[in-house]
């Protein structure tokens, strides 16, 4: 299997949609510390100054993940490298896990080029405290978890959708809803739990402003705010972080990698 992750690597380092992604992390990654430092020239103090530079990343990584795996490893069906790999005596475990490999490893140096990008403007930020040793590496661990998510699933479409072009519009897609319904959970989730003013229309067309108390959010609404990507990117970015979150991810990541293999070992390829 390791040969398959560096012929992977070799080929990653030499494609130009990795070299683009690469590209892209740079002005996201600056303007994550960006946002940190208007923040703190705002007067605004607390962890989430360190979170936005240190996990904010992840926040939209799922889609340029799906745009690099989809355009990267989904070309292994037309270009003949997955039955080339096979009539080398590669088996299909190895395939599959050599390709989940390489794709984490592509999405962390992503990650580590948006960090490096974020350096000029360090000064600001360590002007401020640090984050409690213990939910920085809960943050960390989560944010790594959560692009292993990611790799999971794009990986297992990967596998198992041939044509290319339905592959990429699949994934993206895909990782577009899951961003927007993220942002819809949060929204429902701060909305039951911290209260506020909602505004209705009645049916003569007046306004009404209804104030909600605080409260709690349903089971469904807080497993979500728990689980979905894009909940768990906007917290560990608050540097806040539940070991149900990372329970989550992981899960995910196991639960993909299992369906996954099994539907690739059974599938045909020509």
């Amino acid at each position: 299997m390791g040969s398959l992750i560096r012929a992977h690597l070799t080929r990653l380092w030499k494609s130009p949609v990795f070299l683009l992604a690469l590209a892209v992390m740079v002005p996201y990654g600056l303007g994550l510390s960006n946002s940190a430092v208007g923040d703190i020239q705002s007067g605004t103090t607390g962890p989430g100054l360190w979170g936005q530079v240190l996990c904010g990343p992840g926040l939209l990584m799922g889609i340029i993940l799906a745009a690099v795996c989809s355009l990267f490893f989904g070309a292994e069906y037309a270009d003949g490298t997955m039955r080339n790999k096979l009539a080398a005596g590669h088996g299909r475990v190895s395939i599959y896990l050599a390709t989940l490999a390489a794709s984490l490893l592509a999405a962390l140096a992503l990650y580590a080029v948006a960090l490096l990008a974020s350096l000029p403007n360090l000064r600001w930020l360590v002007r401020f405290p640090a984050p409690e040793m213990k939910t920085l590496v809960l943050c960390l661990t989560g944010t790594a978890l959560l692009l292993a998510g990611y790799c999971s699933v794009c990986v297992m479409l990967c596998m198992l959708v041939q044509r290319r072009s339905v592959l990429a519009v699949v994934l993206i897609l895909l990782m577009a809803c899951l961003f927007f319904a993220s942002m819809q959970v949060q929204d429902a989730y701060e909305t039951a739990t911290n209260g506020g003013m909602q505004m209705t229309v009645t049916a003569a067309g007046e306004q009404q402003f209804v104030f909600h108390e605080p409260g709690q959010a349903g089971a469904v609404t807080a497993f979500l705010y728990d689980a979905l990507p894009g909940c768990q990117a906007y917290r560990y970015m608050d540097m806040d972080a539940a070991p149900r979150m990372l329970t989550c991810s992981a899960a995910l990541t196991a639960l993909t990698t299992a369906l996954g293999l099994a539907l690739f070992k059974r599938k045909d390829i020509r």
